[in-house]
């Protein structure tokens, strides 16, 4: 599987969010051409401040808002050289919300709509292939039974759960999965009825925890993720473990989903596939054993709870059948196999990060 990205063009949405940090550093390392977009020319100095190697190897452009009318036309006019692919990262993550449906699922809805129709109508014959950063809430039960372990999730599930439901139950944490569900679905239809000539690859995360790139300015610029399943029972959140539960208990480190994503630029096996992207449990037992195991200078701060009570008591997540993501992940991998980073290694690495940006 060829590596090598020199005289290829991407646009990368998001630049400078979490995954998009790490999908950012491979592209740049692997040498692509790169045009990102941020919200804003001060997010992109914030970028360029935090990684000043990375000036001459991306061109940023300015969107300030996804739901406006055709927000990308420009850019995919505008650009110098045509692109080859489209990564799309820039979704509302982000559970302190006023109104679910105007901050979380219309954007992310609108977003993915909008730059899949800039896609088609300017992107031309050099673009080969979409790939949209989804999430795993897209293929779980939102109401799942969690005190029984179900039939292990495939590539095939959908989540039923609906935006009524969301704002009903002024739930955020089911409005960010409709939102998920709603913006993959509306791509998978897009690729149905308009039929461009690229094609779509879907990278299916669950919770994504990890070391962090993304400019840093204090402690709420901890990602959504490393902030509730780590920084949390470091920062005074929780000072108990009992009670505490986890909206999902599978993870992924961060700089898996951002390979993944490069990987599948190339990757024939992984052309209009939804891959998913599992490495393993996580639960607040499992974070902060591992915390107070390897951070003995933490250990005051982080609750012990108990030790061997891995999971809390009567959760029994359902599984995951990740036999044909494994494989399509392997043939675009360079080793062509695919190995996950462990949940020891990035919560170390995650906390690491905090610890030398100074935010916990």
């Amino acid at each position: 599987m060829p590596q090598s990205g020199a005289g290829q063009h991407v646009f990368l949405t998001g630049a400078n969010g979490f995954v998009a940090s790490h999908i950012l550093d491979i592209l740049i390392n692997r040498g692509y051409a790169i045009t990102a977009t941020v919200r804003s020319q001060a997010k992109a100095d914030d970028i360029i401040k935090t990684h000043p190697s990375w000036k001459s190897h991306v061109e940023f452009a300015i969107v300030t808002d996804f739901t406006s009318k055709g927000p990308f036309d420009k850019i995919f006019q505008g650009a110098r050289k045509p692109f080859d692919y489209v990564i799309h990262t820039a979704s509302p993550l982000r559970f302190q919300v006023n109104d679910i449906q105007k901050e979380m699922i219309e954007p992310a809805e609108m977003g993915t709509t909008e730059i899949l129709k800039a896609a088609k109508a300017y992107g031309g014959s050099s673009l080969k292939r979409f790939i949209l950063l989804g999430s795993a809430v897209s293929v779980l039960n939102s109401f799942e039974d969690v005190s029984k372990e179900g039939k292990p999730y495939t590539e095939k599930d959908w989540n039923p759960v609906t935006a009524e439901q969301a704002i009903e139950r002024s739930d955020p944490v089911l409005g960010y999965n409709v939102s998920k569900t709603r913006a993959e679905a509306v791509a998978w239809e897009f690729i149905k009825k308009d039929k461009p000539s690229f094609d779509l690859s879907v990278i299916n995360p669950d919770i994504i925890i990890g070391p962090m790139l993304h400019p840093i300015s204090g402690p709420n610029s901890i990602n959504e993720t490393n902030h509730f399943a780590i920084a949390s029972f470091i920062d005074g959140t929780h000072k108990q473990i009992e009670g505490v539960t986890f909206p999902f208990y599978h993870f992924v480190d961060v700089r898996d989903v951002a390979r993944s994503h490069v990987d599948a630029l190339t990757n024939p096996a992984a052309s209009n596939q939804r891959i998913l992207l599992i490495s393993g449990l996580i639960s607040p037992q499992l974070v902060v054993n591992t915390i107070r195991e390897n951070f003995p200078s933490l250990a005051s701060r982080v609750p012990e709870g108990s030790p061997s009570q891995l999971l809390p008591p009567g959760v029994h997540p359902t599984g995951w059948d990740m036999k044909l993501s494994l494989d399509i992940l392997a043939k675009g991998s360079e080793s062509g196999n695919w190995n996950y980073v462990d949940l020891k290694t990035s919560v170390i690495d995650a906390v690491n990060s905090m610890l030398s940006t100074g935010v916990i």
